[in-house]
């Protein structure tokens, strides 16, 4: 998945160390297996005068940060779900147990689906709202 991560984001994208830890009896696979490449993935771009490589936002939380923030949210939001990365907004994204994802709208509490599988949501194109780009995997 971390090569598709590349081509979705133009190679515009910073790997980081493996995650080599233990991971929680119910940590879902599918995150472990990415974490277990790059413990986290990173957009960046380069800065159009100096070239310098500068960092966006987080596509994929490190393993620590996907603990952080899904605790936060189960417990001050109520959400059920892993949250690995947002929106740019605020807006969580959650690994349902089911293997789906959704997007939680952290002003109304409201969540929509974003893709059937964590690997389909990295492979939708960026072409606005997750929510309205659900599709089925083929």
């Amino acid at each position: 998945m971390i090569q598709r991560l590349r081509r979705l984001y133009d190679g515009n994208i910073r790997l980081c160390p493996p995650y080599t830890g233990a991971a929680e009896a119910n940590f879902p696979p599918e995150l472990l297996a990415m974490l277990r490449v790059s413990n986290g993935v990173e957009e960046v771009m380069a800065h159009p005068h100096t070239g310098e490589v500068l960092p966006i936002g987080w596509v994929l939380y490190p393993y620590r940060q996907i603990l952080a923030e899904t605790s936060f949210f189960v417990q001050e939001r109520g959400p059920e779900g892993w949250v690995f990365s947002t929106n740019g907004a605020g807006d969580p994204y959650l690994l349902k147990a089911d293997g789906t994802v959704t997007c939680y709208d952290a002003t109304d509490g409201s969540e929509c689906p974003a893709a059937d599988s964590l690997e389909r949501f990295y492979t939708l194109p960026e072409e606005g709202p997750r929510c309205s780009t659900l599709q089925s995997s083929r």
